[in-house]
């Protein structure tokens, strides 16, 4: 945690503290359930910061896929293949919402996408796959839910 953080939970413990001593236990208690979540909400953004997510798309007229990098840290050693039309290309880093477009030869219909790369801070690979349509909603949806709820977007 940043240093400005630790002292904001570090205060707000002993604003709690002078609270159960001086004015009341039940509003020491309200502040230290406050404080609580908002180390955990501290914590939490901590461990999700600066990691890079890496998405793929098929282009309006199918002749091309674009890469991009959604997350908040460059992604690096990026390799792509496109199954089952025996296509592979790599990229050599994508820095954060940078895309890059590699431009195919012909029109595709439908393929997937497999992408595998790593972050700028550690060596483990991350794999993901992108289903990729010309025809039907293969496009990447950050707002699609993992588990499709109430007929999502039919």
């Amino acid at each position: 945690m940043d240093s400005r953080q630790s002292i904001l939970i570090v205060v707000g413990a002993i604003a709690c503290i002078g609270a159960a001593l001086f004015i009341d236990i039940y509003y020491a208690l309200i502040g230290l359930v406050i404080v609580l979540a908002l180390y955990m909400t501290l914590w939490i953004m901590q461990d999700a910061a600066y990691l890079p997510q890496v998405s793929c798309s098929l282009s309006e007229d199918a002749k091309s896929i674009i890469v991009k990098n959604t997350g908040t840290a460059p992604a690096r050693r990026i390799h792509i293949s496109l199954v089952p039309l025996d296509i592979e290309f790599d990229i050599k880093e994508l820095q954060p919402e940078e895309e890059e477009t590699f431009t195919l030869d012909k029109m595709i219909r439908e393929a997937k996408a497999v992408i595998r790369f790593s972050s700028a801070d550690s060596e483990n690979v991350v794999e993901q796959s992108y289903p990729l349509s010309s025809l039907s909603g293969g496009v990447y949806d950050p707002l699609k839910p993992t588990f499709p709820l109430f007929s999502w977007k039919k």
